[in-house]
């Protein structure tokens, strides 16, 4: 499991940088014309470092890192191509986007075609392990649970990185954006835990390694599992209840929501990796 833990840090790291950029853009987008929408600029900055950090991750789990732009050479064919390219691309986009606010440029087109790359680079991490001989990996499941999480993970970033200015300026609009955020969230972990059954049945009913992957996750890997969603559920609840009611300690309430989530997901991607059975022994 070592071994995996520069994958396990890129694509959990990417996925909360993707998702923050999509829901920070968003927010720009539905109240640029209602009020002031500097206090997104920080949401923006930590996307930066966090991509940073995650593409340097990446570089540790491959033989040569400095080899890495050779992997672009196979774009039309492979998976691993477009993930380097896309991810690589989301952050030179996002170094001019973050400039361009700086300057006080509008961002509404290079920013959605950020996220655009940033959904690519997304779809093409789940597309690596989506066609591996791993069937525990090969399956839509790998989709649903990559792309929820960037869902999850962006509008908790976001919230995070905004509740305290929203809070201060006291803008009905923007927390009812915010609010709109965490409906998305819930939406985004309902879709993947409605889809577990189907994915652990499929395992069940398949082929040798695919009937093992299915036992690990009803055995070793159950309570893991279990506190996986049990962790994001509650964390994601939490922020819409907290976000709703507008009482209480909502900045620290958002902080316990992200800091539940990301331990949640963490495990749940830790279970990812532990369960992938190859089909091919030896």
């Amino acid at each position: 499991m070592l071994h995996e833990w520069p994958l396990i840090t890129f694509t959990l790291l990417m996925q909360l940088a993707i998702g923050t950029f999509l829901m920070v853009m968003v927010m720009r987008t539905v109240l640029e014309n209602k009020m002031d929408i500097t206090f997104t600029s920080k949401g923006l900055l930590f996307v930066g470092p966090v991509t940073a950090i995650a593409l340097l991750a990446s570089l540790f789990h491959l033989g040569e890192p400095l080899g890495a732009y050779r992997s672009l050479l196979n774009i039309s064919t492979s998976w691993l191509s477009r993930e380097i390219l896309f991810s690589g691309l989301f952050f030179v986009l996002w170094a001019v986007t973050f400039y361009l606010v700086k300057k006080g440029k509008d961002i509404k087109w290079i920013g959605w075609f950020t996220v655009i790359i940033g959904v690519a680079a997304v779809i093409s991490m789940a597309g690596i392990y989506a066609t591996s001989i791993k069937p525990a990996w090969a399956d839509m499941n790998t989709f649903v649970a990559f792309l929820g999480t960037t869902i999850v993970f962006g509008a908790l970033g976001v919230a995070v990185l905004s509740i305290k200015p929203l809070l201060e300026m006291k803008n009905d609009a923007a927390l009812k954006v915010l609010k709109m955020i965490g409906y998305a969230s819930l939406v985004a972990i309902v879709i993947q835990l409605v889809y577990v059954p189907v994915y652990v049945a499929g395992l069940a009913n398949g082929v040798t390694a695919a009937k093992q992957s299915a036992e690990l996750l009803s055995t070793t890997y159950a309570w893991p599992s279990m506190l996986h969603w049990v962790l994001t559920i509650l964390g994601g609840t939490l922020f819409i209840y907290m976000i709703t009611r507008m009482k209480g300690r909502l900045t620290q309430a958002v902080y316990a929501a992200f800091a539940l989530v990301f331990v949640g997901e963490l495990i749940g991607r830790l279970v990812f990796y532990a369960t992938g059975i190859s089909i091919i022994v030896g």
